[in-house]
C-alpha cells in the first residue's frame, strides 16, 4: 500500500530526512513548521487520470506498419527521403556552430552586460548579431546568383556531378578575405544547392509548376529566389541559436513538411510525439543541438523541388523564416534570475527557519523555464509535486543552514583551492559561500527530475528515493569531500570540489574542478580510450598535439561539468582553449586516466551525446589535456580534423558507401610503411580501426533510439528525426559484421595493388586523403528493401540472405572528400 503524505508524521519525516542527509554531522535545528497536510501524489494522479489521458485521432504505429506493407510510398516521399539524407554535411553543421562562436567572441564586450532591462538588452544583442551577418548574407545571395546562372541552360545530360563540383569551386567568392567559418559555410551551402540541381537534372522533378527540364535544358529561375530567402533565414536562426533563443525540445521534423507531404508520409502528429517522449527516460540537453538547424534547412530546401506551385513554395519559405519554434527570449536569463533569488533566499534564512517557502518559490520558477523539468512536474500536477519535493529538499539542506554551518563551510572551500579560481578566503562572505553551494546543489537536483520516467512521479516512495539520490549526487559535487559522508564521496582525495563558473557572475554556464589531476597516458591507453566522434586519444595526440604514436606522456588534465547553457565553445572561450580539445570524461576514460580520481568520471554518457562536443547533456563531464612540458597546441592547425568514418546504406540504389578520412600524419605514416615493403600488412593495420568503425556504429544503434550523424540510411520513407528503424535493429549486428568483412578485404586489396597511387596522393598539397568504398550488387539488399517496407520480415531468419560478395570499387581522393 502506498504511504501518503497525510499518513506521514512531520517530525518523523524531518528526522529521517536529516538522518539520510549526505553531509557529515553538523548542527541540527528544530523545525517550527506545521506538519505537511497534502493529498497523496497517487490520489492527485488518479483524480485527473481520465481528463489527462492523451487521445490521438491517428492510427496506431502497429496499424500504420500493417498498412505500409500493402502499399509503396509515393514517388515524392521517396524522393524526399533520398534528398533529405544526401544533403547532410558534417562540415556545414560545424560551420554553423563556428559562425555563432565567431560572432559571440567578436562582440563579447557588447554582449557581456548583466544589468538593465532584459528585453531591451536581448533585442540589442539580436540586432547586433544580425548586423554582423549582413555582409555574409549578401555574399551568399551573390554566390547563389552566380551558381544558378552558370548551370541554367545546361543540357541535363551534360550536368554531371563532376561538372557541378567544378562550377562550385569557381563560384566561391575570392575577392575579399573571410573567416574560415564563413568560407566553410559558403562552400557547404553551394554544395547543397549543387546536390539539389544534380537531383533535379537526373530525375526531372517539378518546381513551382514548371518543368526544371525545358526542351532538354535546365530552367532554374523558380529555385533561385526561395533558396536565397532560406539562406538568409538560416543565418537569422544561427543568431537566435547563439543567443540561446531556440528551445531545446522541438517539434518533430515531420511537422515542418507541407500538408501534402505530411499526409503522404503518414507521420504521427505532434501530440503522439510528445506522448512518446514522456514515456522515455532521457538525458536533459544543456542547449539546443546545432545539427537541428542544418536538418530544418535541408528539409525545406528538398521540399522546394517537390512543391507543385509557387504559392506553396512561398508558404514553405515563409514558415521556415517565421518558425513557431523560435522563442522570444532566452530561458537561461530567467533561470539566472531564479537562481540568484534562490541564493539570496537561502542566505537570509536564520537557524531553525524552514527553507520550504524558498524551495516552493524556486521549483515553479525553474520548471517554467526548463522544459524537461516542466514536463516531469506536469505529469501529476505542479502544486502537489512542488509541495512534496520542496518539503523534502528543505529538510535535506537543514544541516547546512545557519551561521555555524556557513562558518564551517568557508574555510573548507578555501582549503580545497579557492585561490585557483582567483579568490582569497578572506575576501569571501561565508554565508554567500554556503548559499551558492546549496543553490547549485538544489538546482542540479531539480533539473535531474527532467530525466525521470513518468511513473516515478506517480509513486511517493519512488519520487522520494529519486530526489534523495539526486541530492546526494549533487551535494557530493558542489561541497568539499570533507563535508560529505565517506560512502558518497566522488574521490578519496578531500582536496577538490566543483565550482560554478564564471565566479562573480549570475550567469553560471559550466562547472570546473578545483584540481588538475596528474595523468600518465600510455600508448595502450591512448589507443583504447575513445573520445568524441568515435576517435581515440591516439588520434587526438597525433593530429592535434603533434605527439608521435608510441610515446608515453605525463601531464595534467582540467575537468569541467556541463550545466544549463553549457556548450563546448562556452568553456573554450572562458578557459582560453579550443572546443575540439575537450573530451568526454566517460567511466572508461576516467578509469584509464585518473586513478584515484576515477570516481569523478562515474557519470555515464549515452552514445547519442558522444557524436561531438556540440551536443552535451546535463552533468556531462569533460576533460582537457594540458600540453606536456609546457608545449603549446598546434595553433596553425586550429581546424585540424581527426580521422573519420561515414557510412551510407542506400536501399533505393542498392548501394553501400563508406568514406574513410585519413589525416595528414596518418597518411604519411601509411605511405612510409607502403614504401618499405610490398607487404601492406602494417599499412592496413593503421587503417583497420577506421574500417571497423562502420561496423561498430551499426551495432551501436541496437541500444540507441537515434542514429549517429556518421550513419545514414536511405529508404523509401524519410527518417527525419534520426530514429533507428525497427528493421535495422534486427539485422544491425549481422550487417555490421558483413560490412566489416567486405570493407576489410577491399581496403587490404587496394593497399596491396595501389601502393604507388596512394603514396602519390599523400604527397600532394592537401590535408590527408579520403578512401571512398562503393559496394553494389550487394547480397541481401533486395531483401532489406522489402523488410524496410514492412514486407517479408521472415526473410531475415538466419544469415543465408547475406551470403556472397558485392561488387566494389575503392577510390582515393586527396584531402577531406566525404560528400
Amino acid at each position: 500500500m502506498l504511504q501518503t503524505l497525510q499518513a506521514w508524521d512531520a517530525t518523523e519525516y524531518e528526522e529521517r530526512a536529516i538522518a539520510e542527509s549526505p553531509f557529515n554531522e553538523a548542527p541540527v535545528y528544530e523545525s517550527q513548521e506545521e506538519p505537511l497536510r497534502e493529498a497523496p501524489i497517487s490520489e492527485a494522479r488518479g483524480a485527473a487520470s481520465e481528463s489527462w489521458e492523451l487521445q490521438t485521432p491517428f492510427i496506431s504505429p502497429e496499424a500504420m506498419e500493417a498498412g505500409e506493407a500493402g502499399s509503396a510510398p509515393s514517388a515524392e516521399v521517396a524522393s524526399l527521403a533520398e534528398l533529405a539524407t544526401e544533403l547532410k554535411d558534417s562540415e556545414f553543421r560545424e560551420a554553423l556552430e563556428q559562425l555563432a562562436d565567431e560572432a559571440l567572441e567578436m562582440h563579447a564586450d557588447q554582449l557581456a552586460g548583466e544589468y538593465g532591462d532584459r528585453e531591451s538588452r536581448d533585442l540589442a544583442a539580436e540586432r547586433l548579431l544580425n548586423e554582423h551577418f549582413q555582409p555574409l548574407a549578401a555574399q551568399t545571395e551573390a554566390m547563389l546568383d552566380r551558381f544558378l546562372g552558370r548551370v541554367e541552360g545546361y543540357e541535363t545530360e551534360a550536368l554531371t556531378e563532376m561538372e557541378i563540383e567544378r562550377i562550385v569551386g569557381e563560384v566561391l567568392p575570392t575577392s575579399q578575405p573571410m573567416s574560415p567559418a564563413s568560407e566553410q559555410f559558403l562552400g557547404g551551402l553551394v554544395r547543397k544547392v549543387g546536390k539539389l540541381v544534380s537531383s533535379a537534372a537526373k530525375t526531372g522533378l517539378k518546381l513551382a509548376g514548371k518543368g526544371l527540364a525545358l526542351a532538354g535544358k535546365l530552367a532554374l529561375g523558380p529555385l533561385l529566389g526561395p533558396l536565397k530567402k532560406l539562406a538568409r533565414f538560416l543565418l537569422g536562426h544561427v543568431v537566435k541559436w547563439a543567443l540561446n533563443k531556440i528551445p531545446m525540445r522541438l517539434r518533430p521534423l515531420a511537422q515542418k513538411l507541407s500538408d501534402r507531404l505530411f499526409h503522404a508520409l503518414g507521420e504521427t502528429h505532434e501530440g503522439e510525439a510528445e506522448q512518446y517522449e514522456q514515456t522515455e527516460t532521457e538525458n536533459v540537453p544543456t542547449a539546443p543541438d546545432i545539427g537541428r538547424l542544418e536538418a530544418e534547412f535541408d528539409l525545406h530546401a528538398a521540399q522546394l523541388l517537390l512543391t507543385p506551385d509557387e504559392t506553396e513554395a512561398d508558404h514553405l519559405v515563409t514558415t521556415y523564416g517565421e518558425s513557431a519554434d523560435q522563442a522570444d527570449a532566452s530561458p537561461l536569463r530567467a533561470l539566472d534570475r531564479a537562481r540568484a533569488e534562490l541564493t539570496v533566499g537561502l542566505s537570509r534564512l536564520q537557524p531553525g527557519e524552514s527553507a520550504q517557502p524558498v524551495m516552493e518559490q524556486f521549483l515553479p520558477a525553474i520548471a517554467a523555464v526548463w522544459p524537461a523539468v516542466k514536463a516531469g512536474i506536469a505529469m501529476v500536477g505542479r502544486p502537489k509535486v512542488v509541495k512534496f519535493v520542496g518539503g523534502l529538499l528543505a529538510n535535506l539542506i537543514k544541516p547546512m543552514l545557519g551561521a555555524d554551518s556557513a562558518n564551517m563551510l568557508a574555510p573548507a572551500i578555501a582549503d580545497v583551492g579557492l585561490k585557483l579560481f582567483g579568490l582569497e578566503a578572506g575576501e569571501v562572505d561565508s554565508h554567500a559561500l554556503a548559499s551558492e553551494a546549496l543553490a547549485a546543489t538544489i538546482e542540479e537536483t531539480v533539473t535531474s527530475l527532467g530525466e525521470l520516467p513518468p511513473h516515478v512521479f506517480e509513486n511517493e516512495t519512488l519520487l522520494d528515493t529519486a530526489v534523495r539520490e539526486a541530492f546526494e549526487d549533487a551535494a557530493a559535487t558542489y561541497f568539499p569531500s570533507t563535508l560529505i559522508k565517506p560512502e558518497l564521496r566522488e574521490t578519496t582525495d578531500g582536496h577538490g570540489m566543483w565550482l560554478r563558473m564564471p565566479v562573480g557572475s549570475e550567469q553560471k554556464r559550466y562547472a570546473k574542478y578545483s584540481q588538475t589531476p596528474a595523468v600518465t597516458i600510455t600508448p595502450r591507453a591512448a589507443a583504447t580510450v575513445h573520445t568524441f566522434g568515435g576517435n581515440t586519444l591516439q588520434d587526438h595526440l597525433r593530429d592535434r598535439m603533434d605527439i608521435p604514436p608510441g610515446r608515453t606522456i605525463k601531464t595534467n588534465v582540467r575537468l569541467y561539468q556541463a550545466t544549463p547553457g553549457t556548450r563546448a565553445a562556452t568553456i573554450a572561450r572562458a578557459e582560453g582553449i579550443r572546443p575540439q580539445d575537450l573530451h568526454p570524461l566517460t567511466p572508461q576514460a576516467a578509469g584509464a586516466l585518473l586513478g584515484g580520481h576515477a570516481g569523478l568520471g562515474s557519470h555515464p554518457t549515452p552514445p547519442a551525446h558522444l557524436a561531438g562536443p556540440h551536443k552535451l547533456h546535463m552533468r556531462q563531464r569533460l576533460y582537457y589535456i594540458e600540453p606536456p612540458n609546457g608545449r603549446q597546441h598546434l595553433h596553425h592547425r586550429h581546424h585540424a580534423r581527426l580521422a573519420r568514418t561515414e557510412l551510407v546504406i542506400n536501399l533505393r540504389k542498392g548501394e553501400i558507401r563508406i568514406w574513410l578520412y585519413l589525416t595528414e600524419r596518418l597518411c604519411q605514416h601509411i605511405a612510409a610503411e607502403l614504401g618499405k615493403t610490398r607487404n601492406a600488412t602494417t599499412a592496413f593495420r593503421l587503417v583497420k580501426p577506421l574500417v571497423q568503425r562502420a561496423a561498430h556504429m551499426l551495432k551501436a544503434v541496437i541500444l540507441e533510439r537515434h542514429m549517429p550523424p556518421t550513419l545514414r540510411v536511405i529508404s523509401e520513407t524519410p527518417n527525419l528525426d534520426a530514429r533507428v528503424p525497427a528493421w535495422l535493429t534486427t539485422i544491425a549486428a549481422q550487417l555490421g559484421a558483413k560490412i566489416d568483412e567486405w570493407a576489410s578485404l577491399q581496403v587490404a586489396q587496394y593497399l596491396s595493388k595501389n601502393a604507388e597511387e596512394f603514396r602519390r596522393i599523400s604527397a600532394t598539397n592537401h590535408d590527408g586523403a579520403t578512401l571512398r568504398i562503393t559496394m553494389t550488387h550487394i547480397p541481401g539488399i533486395a531483401t532489406l528493401r522489402l523488410v524496410a517496407q514492412g514486407k517479408q520480415p521472415q526473410a531475415l531468419n538466419g544469415v543465408a540472405w547475406l551470403k556472397g560478395t558485392p561488387d566494389f570499387s575503392v577510390v582515393a581522393h586527396p584531402g577531406y572528400a566525404i560528400k
